[in-house]
């Protein structure tokens, strides 16, 4: 399998490259026609993405590469997410609503105008996955509300963009609230379960698993109001150097 791939501008996270849960979803859905199954899909981020440049797709044993040139820009391989343990979904959705009322990436933030979490992004063009960290250390909550614009033909929501919802949370719940430093996608394994429908209100929960150095760990967690677990992931974030 080969074959070529153009990230669209939108679908940024930093301003100039591509969001690294996005584009994990987009690969982990050729994975899956590649090499069959329905289980987790592991995306390792090797270098940043770009945008509106035609990316080559390659199948290389068990993984499938996204190359821009010589350069390796990610690849994806089969993972697990069966060792996550969850927290349970929230029970207040008056502090969920609350969350999305007040969180996101606010303007004087590298990730303002990010597609999951930028609030410089409208309703229909970005996720809006606006949070903050807590309730309680080390654990982050965010709201979502699923938009037609990224729905399938049955009305529920594609899959690489719940990867996305699931992405940028977990760096609110492994960063300390104090610790301003840019951190960026590493490596993130994530299964979809059941894709929540257009409007159907959900929340993601976040959880720190450890750190080790530059190097964060997290897990999320996509609920519906109803709790339905919809999807689950956990990524390594690294923290940049200032």
């Amino acid at each position: 399998m080969d074959d070529t791939l153009i990230i669209e501008r939108r679908f940024n996270g930093p301003r100039l490259s591509a969001n690294g849960g996005y584009v994990g979803g987009v690969l982990a859905g050729r994975f899956t026609q590649a090499f069959g199954g329905a289980g987790a899909v592991e995306i390792t981020l090797r270098a940043p993405i770009p945008i509106e440049v035609p990316l080559q797709v390659i199948r290389d044993g068990d993984a499938l590469l996204l190359r821009d040139g010589e350069t390796l820009i990610c690849e994806a391989r089969a993972g697990a997410v069966d060792h996550l343990k969850p927290p349970p979904p929230p029970v207040d959705w008056a502090d969920v609503r609350r969350r999305g009322e007040e969180g996101g990436s606010p303007e004087d933030s590298d990730f303002h105008w990010c597609i999951v979490c930028g609030r410089g992004r409208a309703v229909g063009d970005g996720l809006r996955v606006f949070g903050t960290h807590g309730p309680g250390r080390g654990h982050s909550l965010s709201c979502y509300v699923p938009h037609a614009a990224h729905a399938d033909g049955e009305g529920r929501i594609r899959p690489e963009f719940l990867w996305g919802a699931l992405d940028c949370p977990g760096a609110w719940a492994a960063q300390d609230p104090d610790d301003w430093r840019p951190a960026l996608t590493g490596r993130m394994t994530a299964k979809v379960l059941e894709p929540p429908k257009v409007g159907e209100r959900c929340a993601v929960v976040g959880w720190r698993l450890g750190a080790e150095g530059r190097k964060l760990y997290s897990g999320t967690a996509l609920y519906t109001e109803q709790g339905r677990l919809c999807a689950i992931g956990h990524c390594t974030w690294i923290v940049l150097r200032t």
